[in-house]
Order: structure tokens, then sequence, then C-alpha cells
């Protein structure tokens, strides 16, 4: 099946054009939803988790305190990399097998850090939603209640826009209006359609 990655830094809009995509019969495969689902307590990554990093990362009811868990790996990149290193595989098998599952001419799969992890090699084609800087603080601020300070710490750790924009094959400039992104979600609808025809084709 042709895969779409589809990428963006924190606040950028990528949720928004994943269900945009949704409304045009697309199906959406969405990576942080399964690396969720893949460390609850039933889970196939929770009791690796916890071998590795521990009982005090889990809350009073049993789950991963995924704040406490964040703020280790954050402050760490061998334990950065450790944590990636259980859940990747898991997560990819996931992925694999919703694409599978997928009764659409494409599929949309969201990788948060695709370029970081380089995992652009898994896709047909790429597409980044992107927004200034200034932007996604104000986004991320308001929906998260997080500092501009802990935001810019995030985007830190993330290639930059420009690095991202010339490692994509499609771009999407989210700072128009809601009827402007769905536009251009259609247009680029049009465009995967044509591909993944050619691409099943071939």
């Amino acid at each position: 099946m042709f895969r779409v990655g589809l990428t963006g830094g924190i606040g950028s809009g990528k949720s928004t054009v994943a269900d945009l995509f949704a409304k045009q019969g697309v199906s959406i495969i969405d990576t942080d939803l399964i690396a969720h689902q893949i460390t609850q307590p039933d889970g196939p990554a929770y009791q690796s988790i916890i071998n590795t990093f521990g009982s005090d990362i889990l809350s009073t009811d049993g789950t991963l305190d995924r704040k406490k868990l964040a703020s280790i790996v954050f402050h760490s990149k061998e334990k950065k990399n450790l944590l990636e290193s259980l859940l990747h595989p898991l997560i990819w098998v996931t992925v694999e097998q919703q694409v599978t599952l997928s009764e659409s001419p494409y599929c949309i799969i969201v990788v948060p850090l695709l370029f970081e992890g380089k995992h652009q090699d898994r896709f047909n084609s790429t597409l980044l939603v992107h927004c200034p800087k200034e932007e996604q603080i104000k986004r991320v601020t308001k929906r998260d209640h997080r500092t501009a300070d802990d935001i810019r710490a995030i985007m830190k750790n993330q290639i930059s826009t420009d690095k991202k924009l010339e490692f994509s094959d499609r771009k999407i400039n989210n700072t128009g209006s809601i009827d402007s992104l769905e536009n251009e979600v259609k247009r680029l609808h049009k465009i995967y359609l044509d591909e993944s025809s050619k691409f099943t084709q071939e």
C-alpha cells in the first residue's frame, strides 16, 4: 500500500491535517496513539518499561506516569535511546498490522519525529505540516498549559523546520484558515490518489 508519512513540529497542526485527510476517507495510523496503547497495563511494552526504569514511574493506579518517564528520558540521551529500543519495534509491527487492515487507496501514518528517527525510508512520500515557531509556542501553551520555556526546550530536541522543509517531499503551511487548510488537503488527496494508483500498477 502507498504510505504517506505525516510529520511536523509540536503545535504545527498534524492532528488537524490528519483529521481532514480522514474526512476524505483516508486511513490514519497515529504512532503516538499506538505508543500510548502498547504502554497500557495490558500492553506489550508495559512490563519491559517497568523492568528497565523501575516501579517508581508508575502512578497510584498502576498506569505509567508519563510525565515522570518523559522527565527521565528528556534529560538522558542514553535512557531516551533505551526507551525507544523498547517501543519502536512494537510500534512499527502495529503500524504494519494496521496498514494491512486499511481499505483506503493509501494511508497516512502520523510520525511526530519522522526525520529525527530517520524513518523516511518507510514511506513512499513524506508530508510536513509547519508554521512559524512563535505560532507553535502560542498554540501549545493554550492547548497543554505549558510554559513557553518548556516548549522551546522540546523544540530544541527536534530538527529545525528549515531542515524538515528540505527533507520533506511535500509541505503544508498551516497559518491560514481551516477552510484554506482543508482545500490544501483536498488538493494533496487528489495527488496521493493518483500516485497510489500508479504505485499499485507497478
